[in-house]
This record gives C-alpha cells, structure tokens and sequence, in this order.
C-alpha cells in the first residue's frame, strides 16, 4: 500500500511477455533491481504483470536473453492522465467552464420572497427590497448586513413591526411582523360620546390627548378598566382638595388620544427537539387538464403521477367572452416531488428558537406604537423532547380604550 501512490504519481505499464523462457526473464529483471509486481500466469509462454515506468525501459537486454516479447496492455497514472487531457484540452476547458458557471450560479440569488405578511402588499415589501440591493439576481456577497435591511425596511415601511432576513441556497426570504390593525373607526377617531379607560394594568410613560381631559399623569400606575381619560370636561383628578358639591359645568368633547404605558406579560413556549421541514427533490412534472364547472378533468391515460410525496400547484385559465367568464377552461398543474427531512435540536438552539417566537407573537399582538422594553427568561426546561420556557416581556404599548359615556354617568 505504501508504494501504490508513488506509482500512481510516476505511472506503471500492465504488460504481457510471451515466450518460453519466461522463469529465466523473471530471475534476471528481479537480480537487476526491476520491479514486478501482480504475476499472474496465464499459461506455459505467457505472464501479466506491472512495472514502473522507468523500469519499462531496462527490460530490452532481458527479452534478447531470454528471446520473449512484451506488449503493453495498460497505462495507469498521472503522466498517462495528463497527456490524455493536453490532447483533449476542449474536454479540459469545457470541464473548467462548466464548474465556474456552477459556482457563479450558485452564488446568485435566483428567488426573493415574503412570508407574514397581510396587510402590506407584497410588491410594496419587494421593491423597497430592491432598492437595498435585495433582487433576483443579485450577487450572494453583494447583499447588505441583516441590520441594515432592518433599519432601513422598517424606516420605509412604518406599518412592520419586525423584519426578519435569510439565505437559504439560492432563495432569499424575508420574514415580516404587521403591526396590529387599526380600525378605520379608529382610525378616522370620531368625536364620540366616549372616554379613554386603561385595557391593560401598568406604568403611564407618555400622554398624547387630542381631544378630552386626562386623568392621569406619567408614572402613575392604573388598572385595568380604570378612567385615564374623560370625554367631557367638568371630571377633575380625585386628589383630597377635590370639593365634591363644586358647580362645575360639563361639556360632552368624546376622549381622543393616546396613553402609553408600561405593562409586562408572560408568555409560555413549547418548541419541539425534533423539527420538520419540507424538502423539494428537484424533480417535477407538468401538465394540462380540460376544467369544466369548477372541477379539473382528470384523463386517466396522460396523467402521471410522481412517487412518494409532492406538492401540487395549479393554475386555472377560465374563457372570458365579452363580459362573460365561461364555467370552463383549462388547467395548468405542476408536482413538485417533495421529502420530509428531520432535524434534531440541541436544548441551546430550542431556547433561542422559542425566545424568537415567543418576541414575533408579542410584537404582532403589540399597536402601533408598541415596542419591547426588555425580554427575560424565567425558566427553560425539556420535557418529553421539546423544550418548555417561560419568558416575561417588559413592553410599552397604547393602553387607551373607548368606551361609551353611558346616559346619567
């Protein structure tokens, strides 16, 4: 084994001698040094065996002596390899080009995409993505840092709460968190018969009142349900010089406004050990089926199906005649063969996938204005293969909530 790639370095002929004389010609090249190697005989007048190159070429005088024949039947090593390849240097610049263009294809982004979001169109995400530097076929090494993207996407788009980015191969995908929702009556804030109650326990950090007469100050802790700001002036902050027969005259205005404040949660995450995640093969099919009332025909004799698991994408083309849509058309299928692949957690990569959940699904419940103050694990244990954590938000939030000035109030 030692010797085997020195040899493949300096190369070796497989040959054959021929003639009768063959156990003297043996003697004689093993008392000279030669290297034989492999022996085999075929029969009385002939042997196969392999040599050194270099040794190929002192085995004149022993076939004279002996009167035996050689004839080469192999070359094996590198000088073979190469002088191969330098008479077909085509071959050799084709197989060069061939794995720079897999290694410059490879380093191309080839898909962007978004996940989570609703209200933002998807178009609106994937142009201001572009303006980063963030589209198909933009150089891997080209794409900005993950903060950067954060910083410059939220400042763009104000309705995300969070902005998540990822390479995954060729694909790359953000991962968005909307702000809550605001209704248009909300959003129109209507002067309403109504006052601005605490939904929510905490810490008063910020007051912005339009509209009414608040009832608390920064720092002061409310509870839920509690009048932190009235719809009507003629209420006065309950302090022990308040005269309770003052003749005061009311006006109805309707509360309008904002009142921030320190709350804290606790949230409980189960993450699994054991993730599940689907795997594409590369291998598909396509084809195209007759739709006729809202049901794809299926022809038994062209349609194939793909082994094991796939992923199914169909797109409907309808006949439209003026301003009729015609109940029937054709449908465009696509498979997609697919896998499942598991992959097994350590307890750190668990905490740190929960921690991450646990902050989106708070950012997502959180209004406009809410933000994350401070996050803190309580307690991390595994049970059962998942892992199981209590994580305790400190978070700043509106905490103001209408509600209606009832008659006689």
């Amino acid at each position: 084994m030692q010797n085997q790639w020195p040899q493949s370095f300096k190369g070796s002929l497989h040959i054959d001698i021929r003639g009768e004389n063959l156990a003297d010609f043996i003697n004689q090249a093993t008392k000279a040094g030669l290297h034989l190697s492999k022996i085999l005989w075929v029969d009385d007048q002939r042997i196969c065996l392999t040599i050194p190159v270099a040794d190929f070429y002192r085995l004149r005088p022993f076939l004279r002596s002996t009167k035996t024949r050689v004839r080469i039947r192999n070359k094996v090593g590198l000088p073979f390899w190469i002088a191969r390849v330098k008479r077909r240097h085509f071959f050799l610049w084709g197989m060069g080009l061939f794995i720079a263009i897999i290694i410059f294809l490879s380093s191309l982004v080839w898909s962007v995409e978004v996940e989570g979001n609703e209200i933002v169109p998807t178009r609106e995400i994937l142009s201001s993505l572009q303006q980063e530097g963030v589209y198909v076929g933009q150089m891997k090494s080209q794409i900005p840092k993950i903060s950067h993207l954060q910083h410059h996407l939220m400042e763009k788009i104000p309705r995300l709460s969070w902005v998540g980015f990822r390479i995954e191969g060729t694909r790359a995908i953000l991962t968005v968190v909307e702000k809550k929702r605001i209704t248009e009556e909300e959003q129109k804030g209507e002067h309403r018969r109504v006052n601005l109650v605490a939904k929510r326990s905490g810490m008063v950090t910020d007051i912005q009142v339009e509209r009414g007469h608040p009832l608390v100050d920064v720092n002061d802790i409310v509870k839920k349900g509690q009048l932190i700001v009235s719809g009507r002036y003629g209420d006065k902050k309950k302090t022990p010089d308040t005269v309770k027969d003052d003749p005061i005259e009311e006006k109805f205005v309707g509360a309008e406004g904002k009142v921030l404040g320190e709350v804290w949660y606790e949230s409980t995450v189960t993450v699994p050990l054991t993730q599940k995640r689907k795997v594409y093969t590369g291998r598909r099919v396509r084809e195209t089926h007759p739709y006729l009332a809202g049901r794809v025909v299926r022809l038994p004799f062209i349609t194939t199906d793909l082994e094991g698991e796939a992923e199914f994408i169909q797109r409907v083309h309808k006949i439209n005649v003026w301003k009729w849509t015609l109940p029937f058309g054709w449908v465009k299928e696509e498979q997609l063969a697919m896998k499942w692949v598991y992959r097994k957690l350590s307890q750190k990569n668990g905490i740190l996938i929960g921690r991450q959940q646990a902050r989106v699904q708070m950012l997502s419940r959180l209004g406009e204005d809410g933000r994350i103050l401070e996050e803190k694990i309580l307690h991390a244990s595994e049970q059962s293969g998942k892992v199981v954590m209590k994580i305790h938000f400190t978070v700043i939030e509106n905490i103001a909530s209408p509600q209606p000035i009832l008659q006689g109030e």
